[in-house]
């Protein structure tokens, strides 16, 4: 069929023409916009799970629901180690968002919270300790306690207050939230709890990985009671057969049951693989009907595809010796690892594997899901090694 019109969406980020299975999560934070528009606060929401679960898509989902309703919105994703940078892009971020919303006309609200803005700053001393600041010729009345939690919570406020001026309120989308260090993880949270108790609509709205709740509640003890949490997996049998059927039938396509069934299986339920798998599908086939003949073709595309790009990419970026390790990951299976299995299999103190375990972890290729635990961060990669070994 013509790959033109071929409906699929696979690659980081891209809508799927249906985002199917995610309606609760949408529905969620449709309420949260029709709250703040009330002047009513709501708990910010978070989405976990493994890459390829389209929390991303989500996201951005639900950004795009801020924008349409005019709200005080910014985007940001989080880069390994770019705590500092996070932080300080958010608030410039802010001050564009302010300004965009409000337009040339300033109230004296948005010009407070432009000031506390400007007047924020953040630095790392020595030790790597990160700390905040006000300027106080800002704004006299501004907080200006040096304490990085106290002033990004003070900002937040003022933005939270300028948005209820306007009748809207303020969201923060961040992706790839795990990767904020400990202090400023406190400092969202902080900033959160304390918009909450002035009842201003400062929402703060982040997707990460399965450990995500965990960090945030390290970093503050009542994060847990801050969000809510929200898990994303794979898609259902009927779920993940309207993900591929729907935009097909869109086009006058139809998918034969025994086609879906064997995609779906491929596919593991996973959102990015039957992107991955239907987009291959569609383009080997003659259509209007997709047989399982077709859907095997496509299956065998779309993993060589997944094979040679998603997978490969991360494989690449591990350097042998981490290489080695994820092959004794592997042998799970891709359920989670212990650490202390693998320092069996390998023959190692646990201590002497330390860095080789934090360097994957940096990398984003593994996370640990509990203490002591270890698991990919992105599902088939067990099966991927295994195939590599194999071959």
């Amino acid at each position: 069929m013509d790959p033109i019109h071929n409906p699929y969406s696979p690659g980081a980020g891209l809508r799927p023409p249906l985002l199917a299975g995610r309606q609760p999560e949408i529905d969620a934070f449709d309420a949260v916009l029709r709250r703040g528009e009330l002047g009513r606060v709501s708990q910010g929401i978070m989405l976990t799970g493994l890459r390829g679960v389209g929390k991303t898509v989500l996201l951005g989902e639900m950004a795009a629901r801020a924008d349409a309703g005019r709200w005080i919105t910014v985007q940001l994703e989080v880069r390994p180690g770019g705590a500092t940078a996070a932080l300080s892009g958010l608030a410039s971020a802010l001050s564009i968002a302010i300004r965009r919303q409000q337009g040339p006309k300033l109230s004296d609200i948005a010009r407070r919270a432009l000031g506390s803005i400007t007047g924020f700053s953040i630095t790392v001393d020595p030790g790597g300790i990160l700390s905040g600041s006000l300027n106080a010729s800002v704004d006299t009345d501004a907080v200006r306690s040096g304490d990085l939690e106290t002033d990004f919570a003070s900002l937040a406020v003022d933005v939270g207050q300028a948005a209820l001026e306007a009748g809207v309120g303020a969201a923060v989308f961040i992706d790839e939230l795990q990767e904020l260090d400990k202090p400023s993880m406190a400092s969202l949270a902080a900033a959160v709890h304390l918009a909450g108790q002035r009842n201003v609509p400062f929402t703060v709205v982040g997707a990460g990985l399965p450990n995500l709740p965990g960090k945030l509640a390290e970093a503050k003890s009542y994060a847990e009671r801050l969000f809510d949490y929200r898990p994303l997996g794979k898609l259902s049998g009927s779920t993940a057969a309207q993900a591929l059927a729907d935009p097909a039938g869109d086009s006058g396509v139809t998918w034969l049951d025994e086609a879906l069934a064997v995609t779906i299986d491929a596919a593991e339920g996973y959102p990015y693989f039957l992107q991955e798998f239907g987009a291959a599908t569609w383009n080997v086939a003659a259509g209007p009907m997709i047989t399982q003949h077709d859907a095997a073709n496509g299956i065998l595309l779309g993993q060589a595809k997944l094979d040679g790009g998603f997978f490969q990419s991360r494989w690449h970026r591990a350097t042998a010796a981490e290489q080695t390790y994820l092959r004794a990951m592997a042998e799970d299976d891709g359920k989670d690892s212990r650490t202390a299995v693998l320092a069996a299999r390998l023959g190692r103190t646990m201590s002497n594997l330390g860095p080789i375990r934090a360097g994957l972890i940096g990398k984003g290729l593994i996370y640990a899901p509990e203490y002591g635990h270890l698991a990919f961060t992105v599902p088939g990669m067990a099966a991927f090694i295994r195939r590599q070994i194999d071959e």
